[in-house]
């Protein structure tokens, strides 16, 4: 996490990891990802609007954390353990983050609710959030939907930075993605070895089924 939040802070000419960099850091992960999504905000407009807060942060660095200089608002919620700590934890402090987060109306209680409604398909299909999609038999599990809009969103962010010639920004995001494509391939093959074969092949004949009546319908 440290390592993503110091590329975000090298990508925004910051010498030092503070809030908005390690949110942004956060929000790169596969929960982190549908985040905003889950609390009905547009990522790109909350991720401009952190970067936009970042460039008006002159906070120096306090204290070195893994070899990483960090902010004072950075080295008090790295004291907290867990995701929704980290975030809550940024929300709470007299920082950008906090600042952004509250001109959408998020609170405690709004990041909680949201992290349980992202992972409610993965841990229990009849969890609270049941009103949630339930996954059908060939589906794959929430986590590797989550990973793969992670891994377009790496791309996308790829593309941008080679057309604007940052070739070492281009560099790091081309190895953050690296590792979630990885991630994502364990989780298919863990996620394969559960799925009937019968099943499979019925769900690959609706599929191309659904194709056929497509394209008879476009022409």
């Amino acid at each position: 996490m440290l390592e993503r939040a110091h590329a975000h802070a090298v990508r925004l000419g910051h010498d030092r990891i503070g809030g908005e960099e390690l949110l942004l850091a956060l929000l790169d992960d596969g929960v982190g990802y549908a985040l905003p999504g889950a609390l009905g905000i547009s990522r790109d407009v909350l991720v401009w609007q952190l970067e936009k807060a970042a460039h008006a942060d002159a906070s120096p660095a306090v204290e070195t954390v893994d070899g990483h200089p960090v902010t004072a608002e950075v080295r008090e919620v790295l004291r907290s353990s867990g995701w929704v700590e980290l975030v809550t934890g940024l929300l709470s402090a007299d920082g950008g983050p906090a600042r952004v987060l509250g001109e959408h109306g998020v609170t405690e209680e709004r990041i909680r609710e949201a992290y349980a409604r992202i992972w409610a398909p993965v841990l229990d299909e009849n969890a609270v959030w049941g009103s949630l999609p339930v996954r059908g038999p060939t589906e794959p599990p929430a986590e590797i939907d989550l990973l793969t809009s992670q891994i377009v969103e790496y791309r996308r962010r790829k593309a941008a930075a080679v057309d604007a010639q940052e070739f070492a920004q281009a560099a790091i995001i081309r190895d953050e993605e690296k590792q979630v494509v990885r991630r994502r391939s364990e989780l298919i093959r863990d996620w394969a070895a559960t799925v009937d074969p019968v099943d499979l092949a019925e769900a690959v004949v609706s599929l191309r089924e659904q194709a056929l009546r497509d394209f008879d319908g476009s022409a």
